[in-house]
């Protein structure tokens, strides 16, 4: 997420090794295994592979794993280290049999999948986030964990038989440089007029202070709000739409399209206090709450993919 005034991104240089977790239960359980067509997913319900599978993305994004054979990342501020991040991404989208490329602009690069439709003609949904950080700490919570939300619907999507849909996962670069990737693509989609169905960002979802299960919808559209306060009832979560325009939800709002932000309570003051600090690691993530709003993202889109 970026910061309203933020200071000075200073370049990092990639760490040959990352430093070890506090303790043994800091280190992510890892989902070595590929994906197949035998695991078990049911929104809401029981997914047999999301625990492992986010703390292994976080874990490894935020500098407590590999990124690469013998590299860990600190941060992923530099341009080295969101190079190495990129490289990653595309890896994942690779091993979920999604197809993956770079979208370059001038100063960077997003990651762009794309899920083809099974059925039917729709427009596109997006399903997006960023994934670069600060340079003050590993940016476990921002936004490592709405990258590891995206990478997750991905997975649960590709084996829903019938999608009416394509879905477009966005992974975004220089958020918090002043949401320069997301805007670079919005901008390209919309000259290029792009039937764009609605976009949904993910961004910084590791927290429950007071455990009421509570997000935040930021400035949503006024077609996205009914759909997650639905899904939102059903899954016992609280909708709380708020008028945020510092992520990269607004890119898409300021060309026109359908968006929303999807994040923790930012605006409402329940949001992780290591948000932008050194401290912002892994073993501080909540990730039972990264489990519900991934859960509540698996009806949200779904149900889109299969509407008419």
């Amino acid at each position: 997420m970026r910061a309203l005034l933020a200071a000075p991104i200073l370049a990092v240089a990639l760490a040959g090794c990352g430093k070890a977790p506090a303790a043994d239960d800091a280190a992510p359980q890892r989902d070595a295994a590929p994906p197949d067509a035998a695991e078990t997913c049911v929104p809401l319900g029981t997914c047999d592979w999301l625990d492992a599978y986010q703390r292994t993305i976080v874990g490894t994004l935020a500098g407590v794993e590999d990124i690469a054979p013998g590299l860990r990342i600190e941060h992923r501020a530099s341009v080295a280290e969101r190079d190495a991040a990129r490289s990653y991404l595309l890896d994942q989208f690779a091993a979920l049999g999604i197809a993956a490329v770079r979208h370059d602009y001038p100063g960077g690069a997003n990651v762009i999948a794309t899920l083809p439709a099974t059925a039917g003609t729709g427009g596109t949904i997006l399903v997006g986030a960023h994934f670069d950080g600060v340079s003050a700490g590993p940016g476990a919570a921002d936004n490592a964990t709405g990258v590891a939300i995206v990478l997750a619907v991905a997975r649960y999507l590709r084996t829903v038989a019938t999608r009416n849909h394509p879905v477009t996962f966005a992974l975004f670069d220089q958020e918090e440089l002043g949401l320069i990737g997301s805007k670079a693509y919005a901008s390209e989609l919309a000259a290029g007029g792009a039937d764009l169905v609605a976009a949904h960002i993910f961004d910084m979802l590791s927290f429950d202070g007071d455990g009421d299960r509570a997000v935040e919808l930021w400035s949503p559209s006024p077609e996205l709000l009914p759909l997650y306060q639905e899904h939102g009832a059903v899954a016992n979560m609280p909708i709380q739409p708020v008028t945020f325009t510092r992520s990269d939800h607004q890119a898409f709002l300021d060309h026109g399209f359908v968006a929303v932000g999807i994040g923790e309570e930012f605006e409402s003051g329940d949001h992780t206090p290591h948000y932008h600090r050194a401290t912002d690691t892994y073993d501080r993530v909540q990730f039972d709450h990264t489990a519900a709003v991934t859960h509540l993202a698996f009806t949200v889109i779904a149900a889109s993919v299969a509407s008419p």
